[in-house]
């Protein structure tokens, strides 16, 4: 693999390029000019991700840049509160990508400490979030044809208050039912919101309607759409069972 020209120019910008802008973000973060060091920090985790993703044999590392890109993003939210913890573990997991690029580059990559912090990364996203953000506005559930219409009522749906009526209203639901979250009122949906529902994928028959293209790009981007199938509207949804 180290043979490919393309890799060993990628590796050389890295190196030159891309590792010191990096570490200058790092050090941003550190001393606490958070909002600075996120704006360097974003350009090549961003560049790292694309060109990793055109790269045969580096496509993991596209994936793994991405879900530390998508965490970056909602510590520049404030979506996840940014605490020392929290950018303690945002600044191990940048530092991450560059061991996993080492380790596709020799052939040998060990996924444990990358699932080690991925893991972490779900449990800031979903319990360490900002709780002053407004509630979830709740639900609406209608049987139709023996589905549950599950109509979501938060025009934006990212931390647990939001997310947890979503949840409540599938567990009384029997398993192996069919359900359609109709999203039609929802603006945004977070990959948090999308990695709970879709983790519920194994016991329910999930489907979505109504998705505007903020809530497909994050569910797409993520690999939930292998999980929970996607359909234009309620009467599309229905007409093709």
């Amino acid at each position: 693999m180290s043979e490919d020209p393309m890799v060993e120019e990628f590796f050389s910008e890295l190196n030159d390029k891309y590792y010191p802008q990096v570490m200058e973000g790092l050090e941003m973060l550190e001393s606490d000019d958070v909002a600075e060091g996120i704006e360097i920090l974003a350009r090549p985790l961003h560049t790292i991700k694309g060109v990793t993703g055109f790269m045969a044999g580096f496509e993991e590392a596209s994936h793994f840049t991405h879900k530390i890109e998508d965490f970056l993003k909602k510590v520049q939210s404030h979506e996840v509160e940014s605490t020392s913890e929290n950018l303690t573990l945002l600044s191990r997991g940048i530092n991450m990508i560059f061991q996993v690029l080492e380790q596709l580059r020799e052939g040998d990559l060990d996924v444990t400490e990358q699932e080690q912090v991925l893991a972490l990364i779900t449990e800031a996203s979903s319990s360490d979030q900002v709780e002053t953000t407004t509630s979830g506005a709740g639900v609406d559930v209608e049987i139709r044809d023996n589905v549950t219409i599950i109509r979501v009522n938060d025009p934006r749906v990212h931390i647990r208050s939001q997310f947890n009526p979503i949840i409540s209203a599938i567990l009384v639901i029997e398993p192996g039912d069919r359900i359609l979250l109709d999203l039609s009122k929802v603006l945004t949906f977070g990959s948090s919101a999308w990695g709970t529902v879709a983790s519920m994928g194994t016991t329910f028959k999930i489907a979505a309607c109504g998705l505007t293209s903020d809530a497909k790009q994050s569910l797409y981007s993520w690999g939930f759409d292998s999980i929970i199938s996607i359909y234009t509207d309620e009467d599309t949804y229905f007409t093709a069972q």
